[in-house]
């Protein structure tokens, strides 16, 4: 284990900061869109990358490895993502609920003023005579 890493920290050093800045910025990128989720899915295939670049050899066994992992992460992601529509559906329930409840309360409402309005005696808010009661044209 001890030669691997040592391999490792030689193989990263010849290559320089600029591929290790090329694995890590989509992970950084991922972390920013604040997704726990496709942020471990980022890493992992980063980390498959470079592992594919440091062991090829190796090859096989870790795609099998990365392939179970990322199969694990999408399924938790599906759940995640589940939960969430579940909870929007409940929420959409909500202001349906609310907004009839508006909708019914306005009706009464309206039809309450308009029972108000057929019972009190018509207003006159003319002073003096209207053309339709013969008044001078």
């Amino acid at each position: 284990m001890a030669q691997h890493i040592e391999d490792l920290s030689q193989f990263l050093q010849s290559f320089g900061v600029a591929p290790l800045a090329l694995l890590l910025l989509p992970v950084l990128i991922t972390a920013l869109a604040r997704n726990a989720t496709l942020a471990l899915a980022t890493s992992l295939l980063s980390f498959t990358s470079l592992m594919l670049f440091v062991a090829p050899a190796s090859a096989i066994n870790g795609l099998g490895i990365v392939s179970g992992l990322g199969a694990f992460l999408v399924a938790l992601e599906s759940i995640v993502a589940r939960g969430r529509m579940m909870a929007l559906n409940k929420e959409i329930a909500d202001l349906t609920s609310r907004v009839n409840q508006l909708e019914r309360a306005e009706q009464r409402r309206l039809t309450l003023e308009i029972k108000a309005n057929s019972r009190s005696p018509p207003r006159s808010d003319h002073h003096g005579p209207s053309p339709s009661h013969g008044g001078a044209t």
